[in-house]
């Protein structure tokens, strides 16, 4: 039995290697989702805590905004932190992020004002580099084999810490007032008087100091640096016949993503200024990159040894060329943009993006809605209980069920099938609504919950599969950047859906409304999402089949 997994999985590609990276992937990644769910179980405590005079109605306005700061923060700078994982590496800029998360967390447990929280909570989701380059990771770590795996395992990483989050920060949230303590320690009660909220905080920095010690001691470097090398052989001697193929090997990629945009228009007007800008800037780079191959080259050997003078030399070689890295990455980015299978992957994630994040808030809104206007008259305490209960069995589902479906149909397949059990689910489950009116409860909640799993395993596949398509619309030296891109236009839709999907809600429950019935009452805010899946079913299936497949490097 133990061998016939053990040679599954070897079949998989699933080695030692292999395992140490979901390791490390898995740990690391929790950092990201327990650092944007820990803070919604005192969202409202903590805003009423630093702005006691405020009055209740605003009170949810700026607690909005707490959570909004993260999201900018991660808006601007995930595509920074993609360009400089392609240019330094998967592992220390990974390393990097996280540990600069751990160090925000830590400030904000000893936040004296509701602006010091704006501000670091902005810089938490500013420092958050790892959605984008553990998708990286896995990609280039995978095959075509595994791919479904390392990316499952991302969702069921985010699935696990969508349950911790919220469950310890709820349960370490101000102690004092909660649990009624009595504390005999000064110094404690003190603190924890002055900074109520700080166990979440200090939890979630705990957090994320194991997500950098298991990058560190588990996580393998998987950018390859065969890019590098052959544009040095080529700037040393580009007469070799042998190495202008390997050089044009490695343009090739590059030229067909920037000439699709001339190919789309029907005219091919050759490289566009900003190509000539970037290039124009490559032969004063050569000396340094010769350098830092060099360099590479003596470390996996052994030979080279990290000190005082070889980090500045690293660092003033970056400076040196960062006004050309910069017109290069602006260059890139407009290239990949063109090409008319991105654009078709990035505007159905923009689309999942509006109905995966509104869908959360719909759902409680619904939940917690009275009876005689369509919700089921929910208590708090109830939407946790069921948040929880679902997030718990979703993941199972999520870690098997992909990989299975994947490999027994295309992603691509998978993806439009769970996006059309999306759009009935989404129909159909606000008729639950009239078993809580009869009185129903046992069936309320059976069907509430199961109709909430397909959901979320729907919602978690979308997401898994949308993973897989942008790194395998690209090569390898691209994956940081692109998933930045993608992470950077999807989360500008993430922060404006909740209020959005308020806005829609709150209009269907107005008496006019009401007075009207369906379509536009409570159904409403559900047509209008079954609609988006809809329009992204109707995109994807304009993509080429090309994208189940990792584009060779």
């Amino acid at each position: 039995m133990a061998v016939s997994l053990r040679s599954r999985l070897a079949r998989l590609g699933v080695n030692r290697r292999f395992t140490k990276i979901y390791a490390a992937t898995f740990l690391g990644y929790m950092s990201n989702g327990y650092s944007v769910t820990m803070v919604f179980p005192f969202l409202s405590a903590t805003t009423k805590f630093f702005l006691p005079d405020t009055d209740a109605a605003s009170i949810n306005t700026y607690a909005g905004f707490i959570v909004a700061a993260f999201f900018a923060g991660r808006i601007l700078g995930s595509y920074l932190w993609g360009a400089l994982a392609d240019h330094f590496g998967r592992k220390p800029v990974i390393a990097v992020s996280i540990s600069l998360m751990a160090l925000c967390s830590l400030v904000l447990a000893f936040s004296v004002n509701y602006e010091m929280v704006i501000v670091f909570r902005t810089l938490l989701g500013l420092s958050n580099g790892v959605l984008v380059i553990f998708r990286a990771v896995i990609s280039e770590s995978s095959t075509d084999a595994n791919q479904t795996i390392g990316f499952s395992m991302l969702t069921c990483s985010w699935l696990l810490s969508a349950v911790a989050g919220p469950l310890l920060s709820g349960l370490t949230a101000d102690p004092i007032t909660q649990y009624n303590l009595t504390l005999s320690d000064g110094a404690v009660k003190s603190f924890l008087t002055q900074f109520p909220y700080s166990p979440p905080y200090l939890l979630n920095s705990l957090v994320c100091v194991i997500g950098t010690l298991a990058v560190i001691f588990l996580l393998p470097e998987t950018l390859e640096k065969k890019s590098k090398q052959k544009k040095v052989i080529s700037a040393v001697d580009p007469g070799l016949h042998s190495q202008q193929q390997e050089v044009a090997l490695v343009n090739s990629d590059e030229a067909s993503i920037a000439n699709g945009a001339a190919t789309c228009n029907g005219k091919d007007n050759g490289p566009s200024p900003d190509e000539h800008s970037a290039n124009s800037h490559e032969d004063s780079d050569q000396s340094h990159l010769i350098a830092e191959t060099r360099n590479d080259e003596l470390q996996e050997n052994g030979d080279f040894q990290w000190n005082a003078e070889t980090c500045a030399t690293k660092i003033k070689s970056f400076m040196d060329r960062a006004p050309a890295d910069v017109r290069r990455w602006l260059a890139d980015m407009k290239s990949l943009l063109w090409s008319r299978t991105i654009l078709i992957i990035f505007s159905a994630h923009c689309l999942f993006a509006v109905f995966d994040t509104g869908s959360d808030t719909l759902v409680a809104l619904w939940c917690a809605t009275p009876l005689p206007l369509g919700g089921l008259d929910f208590t708090v305490n109830d939407i946790g209980i069921t948040s929880t209960l679902v997030s718990a069995i979703s993941w199972p589902f999520n870690l098997f069920l992909y990989p299975l479906l994947a490999k027994r149909f295309s992603s691509l397949q998978t993806h439009q099938v769970f996006s059309i059990v999306f759009v009935v689910l989404v129909i159909l489950a606000p008729n639950i609504h009239y078993l809580a009116l009869a009185g129903q409860t046992a069936a309320v909640w059976t069907l509430l919950i199961v109709c909430r799993v397909v959901l979320v395993t729907s919602l978690c596949t979308i997401f898994t599969t949308q993973c897989v398509f942008i790194c395998n619309s690209v090569t390898s030296d691209k994956l940081g950047r692109i998933n930045g891109m993608a992470v950077f236009i999807s989360d500008i839709f993430r922060s404006t859906s909740p209020a959005l999907t308020g806005a829609i809600y709150a209009a269907s429950l107005s008496q006019g409304a009401i007075s009207i019935g369906f379509p536009v009452n409570y159904y409403l805010t559900f047509i209008v999402f079954s609609a988006s899946a809809l329009a992204m079913v109707s995109i994807m299936a304009c993509s080429p089949s090309s994208i189940n497949h990792k584009r060779p490097s």
